[in-house]
C-alpha cells in the first residue's frame, strides 16, 4: 500500500512538473520554474533562531534579542540572493554526437547570466557525475555534463537538476530543466565475425554469403588489427617485428560491394541482431569497404563514407519506431 502510494505521489509530481516545466531547448529561469526551500544547514539555523528566541523571552537579555533579530534578518536576505543567484539564468541544449548504447554521452550545456554573476552552480542528471561551475555577468558558458546512455533510439529529455546553495549555504534553489537534445543513440556494439552477403542482387538473402573472417581469397595487404578479427587471420610474424597485432587483408573484401543483411547475424533476439549489425557497420567503416545495410522493412543501397555511416547506424538505431519487430 506504501509503495502504491508513494508511486502515485511521484507521478503526480512528475505530471505536475511537466506542466509547469514542460521539455523544451532553451529556458530562462524565474520564479515560475525555481524552487527554494531550506537546506539541511538551513534548518539548523532556523532551530538555533527558535532556541535564542526563547532563551531571550525567558531572561529579557536585549543583547540575546539584538543577535536573534540579526541573524534573522540575514537569514531572510539570504532567500533573495539565493534565489537571484539562479532567477534571469538562461539555458540551452547545445550539439551533442550520437554514441553506442551504454556509452557516456556528453551533454553540452550552454549558461548564460543575465543578472550579474551566477555563481557556486552544481549541474546533472539524478544518478550522474554533477558539474560545479559559475557563470560571469553577459557571457555565455558552456558545460559538459556526462550522461550514460542506456537505450538506443532517440535520446529522451531527462531532467537536468541545476542548484545552489549560495551565499551560506543556509538555502538550497533548484530547478528540473528537461533539455531535448536531438540525439540519436546508436545500438550497443556486439563484437562478431563479420558476414558479408554476395555483392549481386539475389532473391534469397543467405545465398552466396562470404564470411570476412573465414580468409578466403588471395592475401592483398596487411592492416591494423581490429577487434573481432579471426585469430587465425593475424599475421603472426608482421606482428612480431613490428610489437602492433597486423591482420590479413583479403582481395575479397577489396572490390565490389557487398551487403550487411539481416538474416546472416546468428542470434534470435532482436535487440542482439541490432548490436550485430551495428558491429558490422563499424568493422566495415573501418576497412573501407563498400557496403549496403538489409533490414525487415528498410534497405539501405550499398555505399561508402562518413554519411553512409551514420545513416546506417541511424537506421539501426531507429529499427522497430514504424515497423514492427519480428
Amino acid at each position: 500500500m506504501i509503495r502504491l502510494l508513494n508511486q502515485k505521489r511521484r507521478a503526480l509530481f512528475r505530471e505536475w512538473l511537466r506542466r509547469r516545466v514542460p521539455p523544451v531547448s532553451a529556458l530562462a529561469l524565474s520564479h515560475r520554474n525555481v524552487f527554494i526551500l531550506p537546506s539541511r544547514v538551513g534548518w539548523v539555523f532556523v532551530l538555533l533562531l527558535v532556541a535564542m528566541l526563547l532563551t531571550a523571552i525567558n531572561y529579557q537579555n536585549s543583547l540575546v534579542y539584538a543577535l536573534t533579530f540579526w541573524l534573522l534578518s540575514m537569514g531572510v536576505g539570504t532567500i533573495w540572493l539565493t534565489f537571484r543567484n539562479l532567477a534571469g539564468l538562461h539555458i540551452s541544449a547545445g550539439h551533442a554526437d550520437s554514441v553506442f548504447a551504454g556509452s557516456t554521452l556528453v551533454l553540452p550545456v550552454r549558461l548564460k547570466s543575465r543578472h550579474g554573476w551566477s555563481v557556486a552552480l552544481q549541474l546533472g542528471y539524478p544518478g550522474q557525475e554533477f558539474v560545479d561551475c559559475s557563470v560571469p555577468p553577459g557571457e555565455t558558458l558552456e558545460v559538459r555534463v556526462p550522461m550514460v546512455a542506456r537505450k538506443r533510439g532517440r535520446l529522451p529529455a531527462r531532467r537536468l537538476k541545476i542548484y545552489t546553495r549560495y551565499p551560506f549555504g543556509l538555502l538550497t534553489a533548484w530547478s528540473w530543466v528537461a533539455l531535448d537534445y536531438p540525439v540519436i543513440v546508436w545500438p550497443e556494439r556486439l563484437h562478431s565475425e563479420l558476414v558479408l552477403g554476395a555483392s549481386d542482387d539475389a532473391e534469397d538473402d543467405s545465398a552466396e554469403i562470404t564470411t570476412v573472417m573465414s580468409g578466403h581469397g588471395d592475401v592483398a595487404s596487411l592492416r591494423d588489427y581490429i577487434p573481432g578479427d579471426s585469430i587465425q587471420r593475424i599475421s603472426w610474424k608482421h606482428s612480431a617485428r613490428t610489437g602492433d597485432l597486423k591482420t590479413l587483408e583479403r582481395e575479397t573484401e577489396q572490390g565490389g560491394h557487398s551487403w550487411l543483411r539481416w538474416s546472416a547475424v546468428r542470434a534470435s533476439d532482436n535487440e542482439d541482431r541490432l548490436s550485430v549489425l551495428s558491429d558490422w557497420v563499424v568493422q566495415s567503416q573501418l576497412r573501407g569497404l563498400r557496403y549496403g545495410l538489409q533490414l525487415p522493412g528498410e534497405d539501405i543501397a550499398p555505399d561508402s563514407g562518413e554519411q553512409h555511416y551514420i545513416r546506417c547506424l541511424n537506421a539501426l538505431a531507429l529499427w522497430g519506431d514504424e515497423n514492427e519487430r519480428r
